[in-house]
């Protein structure tokens, strides 16, 4: 019997999953136990890396109408939560050893098409082809990560952000299309685009958002004043989309200032 060890053990990294097929399915989002270390909490521990740790960034697409959103919850299943368990499965390491930390906060029920997040190991990978196949192997089919790379010891999945993308759907007709009832708002009201637009021009540049943000989660912030780099309003058939561009982003600065554009022009 051959009892040399694998290429990967020998070199003391966990070798990663077959492409296909896994050798055991995702587990269902009851299941998932989620850590209690809040992203704060994670950023201190960056502070604290060795100088011999790999960080790596993903770049992921989910739906997350059926999520708590992106960050840690206590009691119901989040995107970070369930892709850092499948992490854990991976690479082998504790919850608390990945720090994977994500570019977003986003809200329950919101979706990304391409949330920027980080993790890192003790170990190098010389191929990622097979981590990131046995990623979304493990994945629900209601999350992927659609790239994975190494990444610069400085690189911060949060802090290096250069601007956010954000799109907001309004379905603009009296009955709502079931196949987009969970990515558009409904409003039965007519909406005015053209004067939605020339409120949305008033938002770009850099301006201090205060009156666009719920205070109660923005008190630690120590500047309100953001660049927005662009607002587009454009108008599909029934199907109004809003995008905004900007440096950031103060907690529900762009849906209240999306609903404010509504309100104002029904």
């Amino acid at each position: 019997m051959n009892t040399a060890p694998s290429p990967a053990s020998a070199t003391g990294i966990p070798s990663v999953l077959p492409s296909a097929p896994v050798e055991y399915p995702c587990l269902p989002i009851s299941s998932y136990n989620c850590s209690n270390l809040t992203g704060d909490q994670q950023d201190n521990d960056m502070k604290k890396l060795k100088p011999s740790t790999y960080k790596w960034r993903l770049v992921i697409a989910y739906d997350g109408t059926r999520f708590s959103g992106w960050q840690y919850q206590q009691s119901t299943p989040t995107v970070q939560c369930i892709v850092e368990e499948a992490l854990t499965r991976i690479t082998k390491l504790e919850r608390k050893d990945l720090l994977l930390v994500g570019a977003g906060r986003t809200d329950a029920g919101v979706h990304a098409w391409g949330q920027v997040a980080h993790f890192i190991t003790p170990f190098n990978y010389d191929s990622l082809e097979g981590v990131h196949k046995a990623l979304n192997g493990l994945l629900p089919s209601d999350i992927r990560v659609r790239e994975i790379s190494s990444a610069v010891p400085e690189f911060h999945a949060r802090f290096s952000v250069k601007s956010k993308i954000y799109h907001y759907k309004i379905y603009n007709d009296t009955i709502m299309d079931p196949f987009h009832r969970n990515y558009a708002h409904h409003s039965i009201y007519k909406l005015n685009v053209a004067a939605m637009r020339d409120a949305a021009r008033h938002f770009v540049g850099k301006h201090d958002f205060s009156a666009f943000a719920n205070t109660s989660r923005n008190d630690r912030v120590p500047n309100p004043v953001k660049n927005i780099f662009h607002f587009n309003v454009n108008e599909m058939g029934p199907l109004v989309q809003l995008e905004v561009e900007g440096s950031g982003f103060l907690f529900r600065q762009v849906r209240n200032m999306v609903f404010d554009s509504i309100l104002l022009h029904l």
